[in-house]
């Protein structure tokens, strides 16, 4: 039976499960199976936290005013120089 994957509602639940998984997995109390699949669990999480990181960059905006109009310039982006 594969395990079902867990569905987190948002990055700040996934951030703090992950952070928990960390502290059991370094106090290094857990049984050799409980943390392997900690570890995988921890993986997953870490891979939907990238991703939702990836796509707040995408829509971040900054807007600016130049030449009287409004312009949406992409975060991070320096333009012409």
């Amino acid at each position: 039976m594969t395990p079902k994957k867990k569905q987190y509602k948002d990055f700040e639940s996934a951030l703090e499960r992950l952070e928990a998984i960390t502290g059991l997995l370094e106090a290094g109390d857990t049984p050799l199976e409980q943390s392997i699949e900690l570890y995988t669990e921890g993986l997953e999480i870490a891979r939907f936290c990238e991703k939702k990181l990836t796509e707040a960059e995408e829509k971040i905006k900054i807007i600016t005013e130049k030449n009287g109009e409004t312009v949406e310039e992409i975060f991070g982006d320096k333009g012409p120089q």
